[in-house]
């Protein structure tokens, strides 16, 4: 029987990463022990934490474990389990540790051979933009506009291009926009003094807005390229960490004459239910986004900058502020 130490990232408040060893056992009745492979920094909410920006919910948020996109290596199952043996490796949403006790309802995709660790390790920050499309009911044809592009405003603009959306995007970042149209799959990629070209672009207005940023900007620009009867999806958060804005977000000329739709998109089902209701739910979204990497229509590689040890998560933190070269989004090598 397997026992472990895992060695757990906590952030005990803004700039306070704590490591922090807990004692595990070895799995019991209808449990797995892991080892991590891999996993991947998700920028916005752990930077967000990071940096001590305002709570989402009420209440101290710290301290707090930080991760959810975690791929590892099964070390030993527990009576019981009858669908997991070591050495497989599988998708979990744990957060940055090295080995970790689960149920087998916690690992969302047991990986097939050819799935490379380290590309599956995006999985979620690609159904992230994946839930966004399906809420905002992204079809063929439809005219798509992603606001922000860093890892969030990418895999957005790649699941909408992949539901056959004509989608343009917006950031001031020159190098994303080149991911954007390169590897995404982009029409065209603009900075936030051209938007107003995209009045013309999308002929009348966007039917979707997918916003990923926080500024009371970037929503007045949502609000000026939503067509009639749009959706504004928010994976951002509008307004948070900043002052109101100068104009009422829900103004008449483009709220009511356009009846626009602004919605919230960052979650979806766990899983499907027993009649089928919830088809599009987190566990099958992300074997389908797992399988699209895999086949190569979904390129995880151009929203990976790099590789840190785990050990340096503070480091992958401060560049990733800074956009050293760039960067979108750092995986963790737990074998370091």
């Amino acid at each position: 029987m397997t026992s472990a130490t895992s060695r757990v990232v906590w952030l005990d408040g803004p700039f306070q990463l704590a490591w922090r060893d807990e004692a595990l056992e070895a799995p019991g009745v209808g449990e797995v022990l892991c080892e991590t492979i891999v996993s991947a920094i998700s920028p916005g909410t752990e930077l967000a934490a990071w940096r001590g920006a305002s709570p989402l919910r009420p209440g101290n948020p710290y301290p707090r474990v930080q991760g959810y996109c975690n791929v590892g290596t099964v070390l030993e199952v527990g009576e019981g389990v009858d669908d997991l043996v070591p050495g497989d490796r599988v998708l979990t949403l744990q957060s940055h540790r090295s080995h970790f006790l689960c149920q087998p309802s916690d690992i969302y995709l047991k990986l097939d051979d050819h799935m490379a660790a380290e590309q599956i390790a995006t999985s979620y920050l690609f159904q992230l933009g994946y839930n966004a499309v399906l809420r905002s009911g992204v079809r063929a044809g439809s005219r798509v506009v992603v606001i922000g592009l860093g890892v969030l405003g990418l895999t957005s603009v790649a699941m909408a291009a992949q539901a056959g959306a004509e989608v343009e995007a917006i950031s001031q970042h020159h190098s994303a926009r080149t991911v954007a149209l390169e590897a995404c799959g982009a029409r065209g990629a603009h900075s936030r003094s051209g938007s107003d070209a995209l009045h013309a672009v999308t002929q009348g207005g966007a039917d979707v807005v997918i916003l990923t940023t926080n500024s009371w900007e970037d929503f007045q620009i949502a609000l000026e390229l939503a067509g009639r009867n749009a959706v504004i999806a928010c994976l951002g958060f509008p307004g948070r960490e900043q002052a109101p804005g100068d104009y009422n977000p829900l103004a008449a000329e483009h709220f009511y004459n356009k009846q626009l739709r602004i919605e919230a998109v960052g979650l979806s089902p766990l899983e499907n239910d027993p009649r089928g209701f919830n088809r599009f739910n987190l566990r099958d979204n992300l074997g389908f986004i797992a399988g699209s990497i895999a086949a190569g229509a979904l390129d995880a590689g151009a929203m990976i900058s790099g590789t840190y040890p785990a050990s340096q998560i503070e480091r992958a933190y401060e560049d990733l502020k800074a956009r050293k070269q760039d960067a979108i989004t750092y995986l963790l090598d737990w074998s370091r």
